[in-house]
C-alpha cells in the first residue's frame, strides 16, 4: 500500500479479502423476491424474566438466544417459512439451522462481524442455545470465522478466486438446498440492534441477505397503551422479519409472525426456566 503524505486529511486501510465473500452475497441477494415485515414485539415480561435470572444465577440469559428458541419452536409449525426453493420446488427441512451474526474483536482491536451455525436450534433449550453463543463470542477469530478452523482454510482459498467464479459457486450454491443449508443455514438472525446498550431509539435493519428467512433485531423501545383503560409503558424490541415471497404467502406469513409475537409476549419457556436450578454456563 501506498505511504500517505503527512499533509493529507485521510487515511487508507485495506479491507480484507474475506470480506470479498460478503460483497458477493450482497449481489446475489438483491435478486431474490424478498418482502419486509417491519415489526415491535413487547418483550416487558422476558427482560424482567432474564432479569429475574441474573439475580438467581449471576449472569444474564442472552436475549438473542431466547429468541432464536423461540423463532425455531414457531417453524416447527410452519416450516414452508425456512423453506429453500430451487424452480419450481421447495425443500423443506425437518430442523431448523439458524446462522447468526456475530460482532467479534479481532487481535488490532478492530470490530467485525462473524459468523456461526446453531446446528438444530429446534431441538435445543433456551440454555443450551445461550451457552454456545458465549462460548462462541469468547473463541479467537481470523478473518470471519473462528482461528484454526477448517472454515477458515476454506474462506482463505475461495476468497483468492476471481469475483466471477466466486459468484458462480455462489449460485449454484441456491440451486443445491442441501449444501446451502449446511454451509450457511437454513435462515438468519442478526442483532444489530443489541450493540446500542442502554440507547433508545427508533429505527430497524433491513437486510439483504440470501437466506429465505431472516430476522434483524434492531433497537429496544418503550411505548405507551391502554390496558384496562389506563396509559402504560411497555419494552418493545424494534425487528424487521424478512421472508421470500416466492415460498410464503400472506396469510401462512401472518399466522406465523403472530405465533411469534404471542409466544414473546407471554415469555414462553421462561417459566420453566425460573423453576429449574440449572445455571447458565459462566464465562471464561
Amino acid at each position: 500500500m501506498k505511504k500517505l503524505q503527512k499533509n493529507e486529511d485521510y487515511i487508507v486501510k485495506r479491507i480484507p479479502k474475506s470480506h470479498r465473500l460478503i460483497f458477493d452475497m450482497l449481489d446475489v441477494s438483491l435478486k431474490q423476491h424478498h418482502i419486509h415485515v417491519i415489526a415491535q414485539v413487547e418483550i416487558d415480561y422476558v427482560l424482567k424474566a432474564i432479569e429475574k435470572y441474573a439475580e438467581i444465577h449471576g449472569e444474564k440469559i442472552s436475549l438473542t438466544g431466547y429468541l432464536i428458541f423461540v423463532i425455531s419452536r414457531v417453524i416447527e409449525k410452519h416450516k414452508d417459512v425456512h423453506a429453500l426453493r430451487v424452480g419450481l420446488k421447495k425443500y423443506i427441512f425437518n430442523d431448523i439451522d439458524v446462522h447468526i451474526i456475530i460482532e467479534r474483536e479481532l487481535e488490532n482491536g478492530e470490530k467485525v462481524p462473524t459468523s456461526h451455525i446453531i446446528r438444530y436450534a429446534n431441538r435445543k433449550s433456551i440454555l443450551e442455545i445461550h451457552n454456545e453463543i458465549r462460548e462462541v463470542q469468547s473463541e479467537p477469530i481470523e478473518g470471519l470465522v473462528r482461528k484454526g478452523s477448517k472454515r477458515k482454510k476454506l474462506q482463505t482459498m475461495f476468497s483468492s478466486f476471481p469475483r466471477f467464479i466466486r459468484k458462480i459457486v455462489f449460485k449454484r450454491m441456491l440451486k443445491k438446498p442441501n449444501l446451502m443449508k449446511k454451509r450457511i443455514g437454513t435462515m438468519c438472525v442478526t442483532a444489530v440492534g443489541m450493540l446500542t446498550k442502554n440507547i433508545r431509539t427508533i429505527g430497524t435493519p433491513i437486510p439483504i441477505q440470501p437466506w429465505p428467512l431472516q430476522f434483524a433485531l434492531g433497537c429496544l423501545d418503550r411505548k405507551l397503551k391502554i390496558e384496562n383503560g389506563e396509559i402504560v409503558e411497555r419494552d418493545v424490541l424494534n425487528v424487521t422479519i424478512t421472508l421470500d415471497h416466492d415460498i410464503v404467502q400472506g396469510g401462512n406469513m401472518t399466522r406465523f409472525l403472530t405465533e411469534i409475537y404471542e409466544l414473546v409476549n407471554s415469555g414462553y419457556g421462561l417459566n420453566e426456566l425460573l423453576k429449574e436450578d440449572i445455571p447458565v454456563k459462566m464465562k471464561k
